[in-house]
């Protein structure tokens, strides 16, 4: 991934005293220029994958406490790692246009974002992929399979949000993995920035 010369520059300084020559001020100045387009691409599809599952998982307890049904264990663990998406995203965002946006700290957060979705998109995998019963096999079976309805009538109505339920079902599993994706992708370029970060010395 190529940094480009245009990017931004974030610095940050260490200084020490040195004894021997007259207690003069070493500033070390370390340079560290990200790539503006990739990174705000990366920042934007987190936002909006967040966002999503935050706001589709938020709808699915929703509708399973008006059916007085338990909600699992991985719709909050998904709502709450959409929203720590977000607010990373923003931080992030902030850190970048007071040219406080560090590598490493990018990189821990990044990588514990990245466990997180997995193991949402491993949970949320199995309950729509998996064997008979699933979320997939009751669509195909209950709702796609059936094309016998239509009319203004309630189960026209009733048939239209079952559909989409699936289909937001399908559409949660995607972000999950774009989410896992861009991840990944931040830890690289924030590695990749470190490593080419310039080292300035004033006196």
């Amino acid at each position: 991934m190529a940094l480009h010369t245009s990017d931004i520059t974030t610095t940050t300084s260490t200084s020490y005293t040195s004894v021997e020559a007259g207690q003069r001020v070493v500033i070390t100045r370390r340079a560290f220029r990200w790539p503006e387009i990739s990174l705000s691409l990366i920042l934007f599809a987190l936002l909006c994958t967040g966002a999503i599952t935050l706001g589709t998982y938020s709808y699915f307890a929703s509708v399973q406490d008006r059916l007085h049904i338990t909600n699992p264990w991985y719709y909050f663990f998904l709502i709450a790692t959409g929203a720590m998406t977000v607010v990373f995203v923003l931080v992030s965002v902030i850190l970048y246009y007071i040219h406080m946006l560090l590598p490493i700290p990018i990189i821990f957060c990044s990588f514990v974002l990245f466990v997180f979705w997995l193991t949402g998109l491993v949970k949320s995998s199995i309950e729509l992929w998996g064997p008979m019963g699933s979320v997939n096999d009751n669509c195909v079976r209950y709702v796609y399979g059936d094309n016998t309805w239509g009319g203004a009538t309630r189960e026209t109505l009733a048939r239209i949000q079952q559909e989409g339920m699936c289909n937001l079902w399908k559409t949660v599993f995607a972000m999950e993995m774009i989410a896992c994706f861009c991840c990944l992708w931040l830890c690289l370029m924030a590695w990749q920035v470190n490593n080419a970060a310039s080292i300035r010395y004033e006196r």
